[in-house]
């Protein structure tokens, strides 16, 4: 059995993913690649800085529609309620955001029907002041280790799940399951 190298942390992107209300602002490199997600068919972007992204059918094509060729190209993406997306392109900015919009699944790919409206979007705040520091709960490291435990966790499994060609992608409930497992495993059950 030959030995297979392990990927060094040079050669592995970072994943840009997406929560509700929340906008990320990326530089597309080149046009995506289709390819089999968890929810049906997805593209693939690699972005600037060393980043990848998937992305559902409709941000590919407000992509596509808006770079038309020329890249690499710079959006604010976000994702909203009812897997909605905006997606601008920042040259056109002063321009009113157009919601991407992806027509009702046609062969049960998973992806939920869509409106033809976003929501106004939720106003950006700035982060409240730094968590007390800690008090002696045992909680406090003990969450804080686990949490970081799960998200390693997760993001191993994603790579090798792409690895052998299972598209998987964890969400922020899965990571506090996971951490809320090994929280209750390190306390002995209490």
């Amino acid at each position: 059995m030959a030995a297979t190298a392990a990927a060094t942390p040079q050669q592995l992107r970072t994943r840009i993913t997406y929560r509700q209300d929340q906008t990320q602002t990326v530089t597309v490199e080149g046009p995506g690649f289709e390819q089999p997600g968890v929810r049906g068919m997805e593209y693939r972007y690699m972005l600037a800085g060393h980043g990848i992204m998937w992305v559902p059918p409709a941000v590919h094509a407000a992509i596509q529609g808006a770079a038309a060729g020329r890249y690499p190209a710079d959006f604010e993406i976000t994702k909203r309620r009812n897997d909605t997306w905006e997606t601008v392109h920042v040259v056109d900015e002063s321009a009113t955001p157009q919601p991407a919009t992806r027509p009702a699944p046609a062969g049960g790919n998973g992806w939920p029907a869509q409106s033809e409206s976003a929501p106004p979007p939720a106003p950006r705040t700035a982060p409240t002041a730094a968590p007390p520091a800690a008090t002696g709960e045992p909680y406090n490291a003990s969450m804080y280790t686990a949490l970081c435990a799960a998200i390693r966790t997760a993001a191993a499994a994603e790579t090798f799940a792409r690895q052998i060609g299972r598209a998987v992608a964890f969400e922020t409930g899965d990571i506090r399951a996971i951490a809320a497992t090994l929280f209750i495993h390190a306390e002995g059950g209490r």
